[in-house]
């Protein structure tokens, strides 16, 4: 086995004509995990030779971009160290070997976190530089041998059925059987909106930072600027709370009179923001639920059983009419039935949910009226009393559902459009996807000192080029002038957008098309951006070609892979490890380690 930046091309062909080499693109969750299930499956009985693994990455061996290991300790996790794992265990059935059961709880438990604390993405970036570490000990070198690259990917070519050729950066071919594609969060070009925002900073001398992973913002440009419009209140906003007064130099003490508990005290060159959103939408924090976590809850309303009767019906469905009666019922079947009957009424229900109103307008004193559902989230999530918990549950729950009615096509496309991206997703995301405790009492120390104004729903922001400032307004009674722009929210899943080197060679040659979604009803398809496979993991090209030697895991193919998610929690069967050893599985079939026609043996994919 060896772990080096070796680049040798692999030449030694299995008699079958196969390289018997394959490779692995992106170290970070999901590559490593198909790293891990590939040295699973090479003490499997039937590996036949040596298999050659090429992992590449930049941040190879430190977790990948996202979650690097040597970053600081500013960026946080936003859910419990117990629920992440990157090993199977018996949720998942797996048909390959599984000799390590370590979750992320675990690993930080020498470290002092308890299941129920949050940790930095730091923090998660050792765990996987960690699994990565015990499956390179782990592989047999007779069977399995591991080289890793520290760079980009920049092409892979081929015929649909053949050898792949992967070209690094620095010029290196590598010629494979077969490449699993893990690319995360991708760069994309700047969309009009973002453009004119650009162009205006530079005529004008103002600052603007486009959408990004917050590890590749330079908060710095940001300091020293009066006042700067922050676009989004999900949980890039919030990393960028933490980013920005960082870079300040600023810093949090406890401060048992502030509302807060915390008082932020000035680094230096910090500037007013201006924060809000075309919901206004604020992100509840994840209630603190130290020293255990509760169960998760079951639906007894909208089942598992009524989701399946609902997807399958001819015409489609209206979220409004048969969907959103069916969660209310599910919190208020809840609720009287633990006794808190009187949050159970319907419109105290839609005004939690729903704080500024179904469909995200500008309202009056946007400023007073967001701060205090920001201070009343604080308070409920800090000490949660077991009524407001139980919502949190509930709301989880029917999350989850929702998504898996969207994700088999269920709703009519003008369902989808006004109903679930209109405001029912920022609703959901601003009570499951929250930030931690601590980065909201910083959001508000931040207010407390005079750093932030909401804009509530319906922020705009224009550029008066006369008077050479970006203008925000949302509403008749709120207008601020700015001298800077954040786009707090990652770029979005753009197929024809994405600035990759390598998916802009498969642009260029049609070996890559956008996925579609089609509704119930009328059958009409959105393109949604995302890239679309064939059988979940191989990307068609233009001309209908199944490019069946490259299987994509991930963001870039989140639409065609129903029920992605960022991390893999313990005993629910996650889609991120029950993908990776499928792909593990093929790229061993395609090099001619382990047969590929035994649908229930080691290779079989489970439907």
């Amino acid at each position: 086995m060896t772990a080096s930046a070796d680049t040798a091309r692999t030449s030694a062909r299995a008699p079958s004509g196969a390289l018997r080499a394959v490779a692995v693109i992106g170290a970070g969750p999901r590559g490593t995990a198909i790293i891990e299930r590939l040295v699973a499956a090479s003490q499997h009985g039937e590996w036949d030779g040596i298999l050659d693994v090429h992992l590449v990455d930049p941040y190879v061996g430190r977790g990948g971009s996202v979650w690097r290991c040597d970053q600081g300790e500013v960026l946080l996790m936003n859910t419990a160290t117990c629920q992440t794992t990157m090993y199977p265990d018996d949720s998942c059935h797996p048909q390959l070997p599984v000799s390590r059961r370590d979750t992320l709880a675990d690993f930080l438990g020498a470290e002092g976190l308890a299941p129920a604390d949050i940790a930095s993405r730091a923090a998660h970036g050792r765990y996987l530089a960690t699994v990565l570490e015990h499956a390179l000990a782990d592989a047999d070198p007779d069977r399995l041998r591991v080289h890793l690259h520290p760079q980009s990917a920049v092409d892979v070519s081929g015929a649909p059925d053949e050898a792949q050729r992967v070209v690094l950066e620095d010029g290196t071919d590598l010629e494979v059987d077969a490449v699993a594609l893990a690319l995360g969060h991708l760069a994309t070009a700047p969309g009009p909106r973002s453009q004119v925002m650009e162009h205006a900073a530079e005529r004008h001398g103002l600052v603007h930072v486009a959408p990004a992973n917050p590890l590749e913002v330079d908060y710095a440009t940001l300091l020293g600027r009066e006042r700067v419009a922050v676009q989004g209140m999900g949980l890039n906003f919030y990393d960028a709370i933490g980013m920005l007064t960082a870079a300040a130099g600023g810093r949090f003490e406890t401060d048992d009179d502030a509302p807060s508990g915390l008082r932020y005290v000035r680094g230096g060159g910090e500037p007013e923001l201006v924060v809000g959103s075309r919901s206004g939408m604020v992100y509840r924090p994840k209630p603190d639920l130290r020293p255990y976590l509760p169960e998760p809850h079951v639906p007894r309303i909208l089942t598992r059983e009524r989701v399946l009767e609902l997807s399958v019906r001819p015409d489609g469905l209206d979220h409004e009419a048969d969907v959103m009666p069916l969660i209310i019922a599910e919190l208020q079947r809840a609720l009287v039935v633990s006794g808190f009957r009187e949050l159970a009424e319907e419109k105290a229900l839609l005004r939690m949910l729903f704080p500024f109103g179904r469909r995200g307008g500008p309202i009056r004193d946007a400023h007073a009226r967001t701060l205090e559902v920001v201070r009343r989230s604080l308070r409920e999530a800090a000490a949660p009393d077991p009524g407001w918990l139980l919502v949190f549950r509930v709301l989880t729950a029917c999350r989850i559902q929702v998504n898996q009615l969207i994700d088999l096509g269920a709703y009519t496309t003008e369902s989808v459009a006004r109903d679930i991206d209109g405001h029912l997703r920022n609703a959901f995301a601003s009570w499951a996807s929250g930030p931690p405790v601590v980065r909201v009492r910083q959001l508000l120390a931040l207010e407390e000192a005079g750093l932030v104004r909401f804009t509530g729903p319906g922020m705009r922001i224009d550029v008066d080029d006369e008077a050479g400032r970006f203008v925000v307004t949302a509403g008749e009674d709120c207008r601020y002038e700015c001298d800077g722009v954040l786009e707090a929210h990652l770029p979005g899943v753009e197929l024809n957008a994405f600035t990759s080197p390598l998916l802009r060679a498969w642009r260029e040659r049609g070996e890559a098309r956008q996925d579609s979604w089609a509704s119930r009803g009328t059958g009409r398809r959105v393109p949604t951006g995302s890239i679309a496979v064939e059988g979940l993991y191989a990307p068609i090209g233009k001309d209908d070609r199944v490019h069946e030697r490259r299987l994509l895991v991930g963001v870039p193919v989140s639409t065609a892979q129903p029920g992605s998610a960022i991390t893999a929690a313990p005993g629910t069967d996650p889609q991120l490890l029950h993908h990776a050893e499928a792909v593990a599985r093929r790229l061993a079939a395609h090099s001619g380690v382990l047969a590929m026609d035994r649908p229930d043996g080691p290779t079989g994919d489970r439907g």
